[in-house]
């Protein structure tokens, strides 16, 4: 299984304590996300998503601003990620039904 494929039904958390950054990507090209600050504001947007390769996609707004995501690897229960150009580490997790 490719990463980007092993997102689809999981839950990515972002591993920081600052910042909360949770995404749940379905497989129609959405993603819900939680976005802010840890004992901060948060926001709950849905943004579009696509597929760029089997270890990059892009995550789109509706002002059409892009993030790009790209070097997506998973060890384990972790997704390592260049987040525009910047590496992240994510925790997966099943998501609730």
């Amino acid at each position: 299984m490719t990463p980007t494929a092993v997102l689809i039904g999981q839950r990515i958390d972002l591993v920081s304590d600052t910042l909360v950054n949770s995404y749940y990507f379905h497989a129609a090209g959405h993603v819900a996300a939680t976005i802010g600050t840890t004992n901060g504001p948060v926001a709950a947007p849905v943004f579009s998503y696509r597929v760029l390769s089997s270890d990059s996609l892009e995550i789109v707004d509706s002002n059409q601003r892009v993030e790009r995501w790209t070097g997506i690897r998973v060890e384990g229960e972790l997704l390592h990620v260049e987040r525009d150009g910047q590496p992240m580490t994510f925790t997966i997790r099943k998501a609730a039904p």
